[in-house]
């Protein structure tokens, strides 16, 4: 780390406020609007140049921070860089990216960041070349990571289409006549604990991913539960949202099982993931949140599938699932080798060449 040198954020660039951008005043386009939670949406008319970097400057996005290739426009909800001085953008954005802003917290009630309150923020700096070689090392595991995450999609899409083609909606059929219905009951709080012990606890949407949920708590006092297969329905606003049980798991009060009477989860999870529909009647009954009971979700009427198209579909649906799974599953373990390089890279404890065996590891 000899040739790295110690200085301050301020030093290193130049924060300034974004800009106020009506929703009345924005027009149809390609240009990002970067937000305090990241892009926010599009217009037509760029505010400046890219490569871009912002953070979050208020409430829980504090510190958020957003990397743009190309022209964008930063609203007033963040702090851009207006000035690079010379350093690689990528490299701003993971530096960024690293620091606890919330430390530096200038607000009273609503948190926020007054960009002179960052200048004196120590940071260490290695030479360009040295910048941009670390900002390559981390970009290729975001570019994995965002073509794996193409593929779900491109995926998802076609065994969406695929269901929807199967479909007999002029015959449809109460879901307690094709599936089991279990109704989550939420465990003693006494039982939670975040260390793995026990068995995996849902008990909402908060944890659902785009096709699993994320193992964050778990109970040692689970009553009611889930196997691998079944679809995981939230009962609870958002009423509707679907993920699928990769293991044992207990549900909470937030949160059914689904498991189909014939042996075919693919099918029966993207029949309800496709029911969008059916669900928006439960969200609009409650007085403060939607929720649907269980003689609701058993009396629930969903598009039943032509003869002989249940199992045909479940067929062209497992090989397409198992790709989404094995996508997801590389994403996760390239996201974990990105967090774990990020600062010992940034500090200089790791060098790229090191890293860089680490990247042939993880099969980059």
């Amino acid at each position: 780390m000899s040739e790295w040198i110690r200085t301050t954020l301020g030093d290193l660039i130049e924060l300034q406020r974004g800009h106020d951008l009506p929703s009345q005043d924005r027009s149809d386009g390609h240009v990002p609007i970067i937000g305090s939670f990241g892009i926010t949406g599009t217009h037509s008319v760029a505010k400046y140049h890219g490569p871009g970097v912002a953070i979050g400057r208020s409430g829980a996005a504090i510190g958020t921070a957003t990397y743009v290739d190309g022209d964008y426009w930063p609203l007033n909800t963040c702090l851009f860089v207006r000035d690079f001085k010379g350093n690689d953008p990528r490299w701003i954005y993971r530096l960024l990216d690293t620091i606890d802003f919330m430390a530096f917290n200038s607000g009273s009630a609503q948190p926020s960041l007054n960009r002179n309150f960052l200048r004196n923020i120590p940071a260490a700096a290695p030479p360009l070349s040295e910048q941009r070689a670390i900002a390559e090392v981390l970009g290729a595991l975001d570019d994995k990571i965002a073509a794996n995450t193409k593929l779900v999609e491109v995926a998802d899409e076609l065994a969406a289409s695929l269901t929807r083609k199967g479909l007999d909606v002029s015959q449809p059929v109460a879901l307690s006549d094709i599936a089991d219905i279990v109704m989550g009951s939420s465990p003693s709080g006494s039982s939670f604990n975040e260390i793995g012990e026990g068995t995996v606890f849902y008990q909402g949407v908060r944890d659902f991913g785009v096709r699993f949920p994320s193992n964050r708590v778990w109970t040692t006092a689970p009553v009611r539960l889930a196997v691998p297969g079944d679809t995981l329905l939230s009962v609870r606003a958002p009423v509707g949202r679907v993920n699928l049980a990769t293991e044992g798991t207990c549900i909470g009060r937030g949160v059914a099982s689904i498991r189909s009477y014939t042996g075919r989860p693919f099918t029966l999870f993207h029949l309800l993931k496709g029911s969008e529909e059916a669900w928006a009647p439960f969200e609009a009954e409650g007085t403060v949140f939607g929720s649907i009971n269980k003689s609701q979700l058993a009396s629930l009427l969903v598009p039943s599938l032509g003869a002989g198209q249940e199992e045909r579909l479940e067929g062209q649906l497992a090989p397409i699932e198992r790709a989404i799974a094995s996508a997801l599953g590389e994403n996760a373990n390239l996201a974990a080798t990105r967090d774990a390089l990020l600062p010992q890279l940034m500090t200089g404890k790791l060098r790229v060449k090191d890293a860089e065996k680490a990247l042939e590891n993880a099969g980059v």
